[in-house]
């Protein structure tokens, strides 16, 4: 439900500026609105740069810390911007070195170890490679599609004395090439190589090219062993650090933060020469409480609630549901906000949504099985509220699937043997509780956009609603009696309410209203969807289970019955998801849900 809003006004001296702005985030219920008496964003931009730019470095330090998660927060600290500045800045200066090593020593390991296989077949060929003087050395790579071989002995054949080959092959069917041949023809030999696909080997950036190449390798091959080592020790000493200063780090980014919003606060309040105004709204039975603490704290201090009228667009809205019904606010976020002063269609998508998804899936072993999941989701990602409202919702469904697999007695597709509903058999009775759902869902739709109408003085469309509702009830009626479902007494009145509700259709939205009806009768007959789904699902079921049947083979039975049940069920949770919010957003919210609003959005202190 929408909470109802009231507008204030706070008038202080501007000597309370500062306290006055941190009592207002404490209490944490008005949603400012900017004040057109002055604009005082240029006298906070140097400060808010400063913030901006602590707040980088902080963000920055708690990024590269260990284990800051696990400290405990602090309380916020006092704000002192000089002293805050050199704390980080200290900080900053031990952990830079830290940083910049390990990703020296993370580099060169990696490059070390990418050579690692070349690394050891250089060794080699040098070992077994006579070098003699006046000779140059040529270390060389090549694919797959080098002829290693036939390369080899054409060198040799072509410079006999002085030129030695040695091919050596690599894992993934690389070769390396290792060359010795005198100077004078070094560039011919090169030349020739690199046209066959041989590429000279590229050691990394940080070995000297003067040195040489048994001394680089050698180098390379102390890193692979004593970088890790290294590369620990710097951790530790990063974790130490994180342990010593990490709550600090976490107190002192929130307060940055609150910092920063506060100043968002005062660039909207208005000045005068010695006193600033603030105004917004809050919640009107938030208000004796609001305007005691801050008499309390601030003696003399205006605070009232301004009397002036306000279109319901001004109004921002504040929607306060119960535990059950909050997580389907998740649904509403998706449209936005609707208008002020509406109703909230939240209560009504937490009743019918996990009935429609428990109607689809009615299956106790898929509800369990479901229910199990939210459970895990939700202690898994304990610290997102987001995660944390779905995984209510779907807890809300493996309930509702559960109670409506006990009356379908189905569990994993099994029939268990006791009384029980047969929707598998009796599917004209399923049919006909859908579609009453469906009725019956699309009646408080325009009875609650009726409600909606009568509110904003809309007497047309209040009136185009009832209609609509009355012209639904008497084509039920009349259908159902010719049909011989119901008393034939019902024919005459039912025809007279369907008279009178086209007449007033007409009446208050012309022939178009008329031929909305069809489309009403659509949208019921929609909900003939959950049926339908659902034993699609139930038939799926079945089958898995003579299929394991048919197999002979407990193990693969199993198996496969664990596999296939997995894909119907995640394949049931898609559908009665998609099909449950399916009916809300299209056949249910068009009836009444009037978007447009704006969001309530208190001004309070950040959690971070």
């Amino acid at each position: 439900m929408q909470r109802r809003m009231t507008r204030v006004y706070v008038i202080s001296p501007q000597v309370h500026e500062r306290d006055l702005v941190h009592a207002l985030q404490k209490l944490g219920v008005l949603h400012i609105e900017p004040v057109a008496l002055s604009d005082r964003t240029k006298d906070f931009a140097r400060e808010r740069q400063e913030l901006e730019d602590l707040v980088l470095k902080v963000k920055g330090l708690r990024d590269v810390l260990a284990e800051i998660g696990a400290q405990k927060v602090q309380a916020q600290p006092q704000l002192n911007l000089p002293e805050v500045r050199d704390r980080v800045q200290r900080l900053e200066e031990r952990v830079r070195p830290l940083i910049t090593e390990r990703r020296q020593l993370q580099e060169r390991l990696d490059a070390a170890m990418r050579l690692k296989d070349i690394l050891d077949a250089t060794e080699a060929l040098l070992q077994k490679l006579d070098t003699q003087p006046g000779r140059e050395l040529f270390v060389g790579l090549g694919g797959s599609d080098i002829a290693a071989e036939e390369i080899a002995q054409f060198l040799q054949r072509a410079l006999p004395g002085r030129c030695t080959v040695r091919p050596q092959a690599l894992p993934e069917d690389r070769h390396e090439f290792m060359v010795s041949v005198d100077a004078e023809y070094a560039p011919a030999v090169r030349e020739y190589l690199e046209a066959k696909g041989v590429r000279p080997l590229a050691l990394p950036a940080h070995i000297p090219s003067t040195l040489a190449l048994a001394e680089a390798i050698a180098q390379l091959k102390r890193e692979l062993v004593e970088s890790p080592a290294q590369l620990q020790e710097i951790e530790k000493k990063l974790r130490e650090l994180g342990q010593a200063h990490g709550a600090e780090l976490r107190a002192l980014e929130r307060a940055l933060a609150n910092r920063l919003a506060q100043i968002d606060a005062m660039a909207r309040f208005g000045y005068t020469d010695y006193a600033f105004v603030v105004t917004g709204w809050l919640p009107q039975d938030e208000y004796d409480l609001f305007a005691q603490k801050l008499r309390e704290k601030f003696p003399g201090i205006v605070v009232r609630e301004d009397p002036q009228p306000a279109s319901p667009k001004e109004i921002p809205v504040a929607l306060q549901n119960n535990r059950w019904s909050r997580p389907y606010e998740l649904f509403l976020s998706i449209m936005g906000v609707p208008k002020y002063g509406t109703i909230d269609p939240v209560p009504f998508i937490s009743f019918f949504f996990p009935l429609f998804f428990g109607i689809i899936v009615g299956d106790m072993g898929y509800g369990a099985v479901t229910g199990l999941l939210g459970l895990w989701v939700r202690r898994k990602f304990a610290q997102s509220e987001l995660v944390q409202q779905a995984s209510q919702i779907v807890l809300q469904c493996a309930l509702s699937t559960i109670f409506f697999g006990a009356i379908f007695a189905e569990a994993f597709g099994f029939i268990l043997p006791y009384p029980h509903f047969k929707r598998g058999e009796q599917t004209d009775a399923l049919l006909l509780f859908c579609v009453a759902l469906g009725v019956t869902q699309i009646l408080l739709g325009f009875l609650l956009g009726a409600i909606n109408a009568l509110r904003e003085r809309h007497n047309k469309h209040a009136l185009a609603k009832l209609a609509a509702i009355a012209a639904l009830v008497g084509l039920g009626l009349s259908v159902g009696a010719l049909a011989g479902q119901l008393p034939e007494v019902l024919k005459t009145p039912s025809f007279a309410l369907l008279a009178v509700a086209v007449v007033l259709l007409v009446m208050s939205e012309g022939f178009l209203g008329v031929l909305e009806l069809v489309s009403y009768v659509g949208n019921i007959i929609s909900y003939a969807r959950l049926m339908g789904f659902g034993l699609v699902g139930l038939k799926i079921a079945e089958v898995i289970n003579e299929l394991g049947h048919a197999l002979h083979n407990l193990f693969l039975a199993v198996l496969i019955g664990i596999v296939a049940h997995a894909a119907n069920l995640g394949l049931a949770l898609f559908e009665s998801t998609v099909q449950s919010a399916r009916l809300h957003y299209v056949e249910f919210f068009q009836k009444f849900l009037e978007l447009g609003g704006r969001k309530y959005e208190p001004f309070r202190e950040i959690e971070t």
